[in-house]
């Protein structure tokens, strides 16, 4: 019969936790990415498709909900929606 060792639980947890610890900054970076894209778009979107205003260009609604949506981690729902309205004013959504 294999002899377990008393720390083998702690060890594995550990791992686990120091994985975790070390691919954090890969996932925070990804989402950095996601929301600078989305803000990119939100900004185009606007200035392409926004609502003049009193002589300023204003967001509509949708854009101003997708924004939200990529600041609190639905990155693709908004970015999806302010590409369509990229498209929907003939301009061509920038590359990532």
């Amino acid at each position: 019969m294999p002899r377990v060792h008393a720390f083998a639980p702690m060890k594995f947890a550990l791992r686990v936790l120091l994985v975790a610890v070390l691919l954090a900054p890969i996932s925070a970076e990804a989402a950095m990415d996601d929301l600078a894209y989305c803000t990119l778009l939100y900004e185009m979107a606007v200035k392409y498709k926004g609502r003049a205003i009193q002589g300023e260009t204003k967001p509509d609604p949708d854009m101003i909900i997708a924004l939200e949506q990529c600041k609190h981690g639905q990155a693709s729902t908004g970015i999806a929606t302010l590409e369509q309205k990229l498209v929907s004013a003939k301009v061509t959504p920038p590359p990532r």
